[in-house]
């Protein structure tokens, strides 16, 4: 039996103690400080998560963070983060404070992170490091990616989802502690590539989601979205996470498999970055979006764009990489860092969704 400390109590990081006790393992669950009403929740009944919908095995040990003391962290075989990306800065905080050892750290925590340098970074390099510079290197670091919606994983709906690490073997051993019938892993050496995905598709998903509330079809007085559009800006999408895949430093294949297209079609099915889609798609702009109808909610696709655009203009400047070949991108990137209104398909949806040349 495993012990696993799960930081933040939030729907993914919930959900993936499902097959974790599933399997046998001791699993505490740790909220952040605004995970507080979950957590209290949870102590009353582990079967009422607030925001999850969906119950989870009365095993589960809540905890507030406050409560978190170091021999939880000494005494825990697995850290998993499950905090939103902007609390990054913060578990890294937690993780010097709780480990005393190297032991395996596992983020499903999705985004990209600022380098300074050409080209963004991934989250796992960024705790590698910061662990790295407080004694505490050699932590073996995986990245969790794939197409996994949280309730229908704590429902224990069938679910593929791949675990990527620069090892292996490192892989395949956690793969064991968390595979079941439902919660089926594949494994990766892809660590950047998947993690890479795993955050752009986030940013993607807001341009193709901006297709289905944009063109409709009339179908007995209803309003149906066109498929059409919303098919071809997908397949757009994947090929410019397959290129810039590549260019931050993984493999392109990764993109077209489940850390790419797979978490980009559930993205785009529903969550918050395929709601603000949805509203570019009736000519909102990100401000009137975000101060409204998703006013206090965190949309990971705007933070993902906002990591990227540095580096990508960077590169487009120096000729590393073709603006052309990213016309999606740096549609979306004028919609959130200058408020404009999405104009990717303004007028036709002909040449500029198909730059289909694969040199960069």
């Amino acid at each position: 039996m495993a012990k696993i400390l799960i930081l933040g109590a939030g729907v993914m990081g919930s959900s993936l103690s499902v097959p974790a006790l599933d399997n046998g393992h001791e699993v505490l669950l740790a909220g952040t400080h605004l995970d507080r009403g979950i957590i209290n929740a949870l102590k009353v009944d582990t079967a009422k998560h607030p925001t999850l919908n969906a119950p989870l095995p009365p095993s589960v040990i809540p905890l507030q963070i406050e409560e978190v003391r170091p021999e939880h962290g000494a005494g825990a075989d697995v850290i998993i983060v499950g905090v939103s990306s902007p609390g990054i800065d913060w578990v890294i905080e937690q993780l010097v404070g709780l480990i005393d050892r190297p032991k395996l750290i596992a983020l499903v925590t999705k985004g990209l992170a600022e380098t300074g340098l050409e080209k963004p970074g991934a989250f796992t390099d960024r705790v590698r490091n910061a662990l790295g510079a407080n004694d505490l290197g050699g932590c073996p670091v995986i990245g969790i990616g794939g197409p996994c919606i949280a309730r229908e994983l704590a429902l224990r709906q069938p679910t593929s989802v791949v675990f990527a690490s620069e090892d292996l073997s490192v892989a395949a051993d956690f793969a064991r502690i968390m595979q079941t019938e439902h919660y089926r892993v594949h494994t990766s050496d892809d660590l950047i590539g998947v993690e890479a995905c795993a955050a752009l598709k986030n940013f993607y998903a807001i341009g193709v989601s901006a297709m289905i509330s944009r063109y409709v079809n009339p179908d007995d007085g209803e309003r149906i979205p066109a498929k059409n559009p919303t098919a071809a800006v997908f397949n757009q999408a994947v090929q410019e996470m397959a290129r810039l895949a590549d260019w931050i430093g993984g493999r392109r294949e990764t993109a077209f498999d489940l850390a790419g297209a797979g978490d980009l079609h559930v993205t785009v099915g529903g969550g918050r970055n395929s709601k603000l889609g949805k509203h570019l798609g009736t000519n909102l702009a990100v401000r009137q979006i975000m101060e409204g109808p998703l006013k206090g909610e965190t949309v990971e696709g705007l933070d993902t764009g906002r990591s990227l655009a540095p580096g990508l203009f960077t590169a487009f400047e120096r000729g590393t990489l073709n603006p052309s070949a990213f016309p999606l991108a740096c549609a979306l990137l004028d919609t959130i860092l200058e408020n404009k209104l999405f104009q990717f398909d303004h007028g036709s949806l002909g040449t500029a969704l198909y730059p289909m040349e694969t040199t960069q």
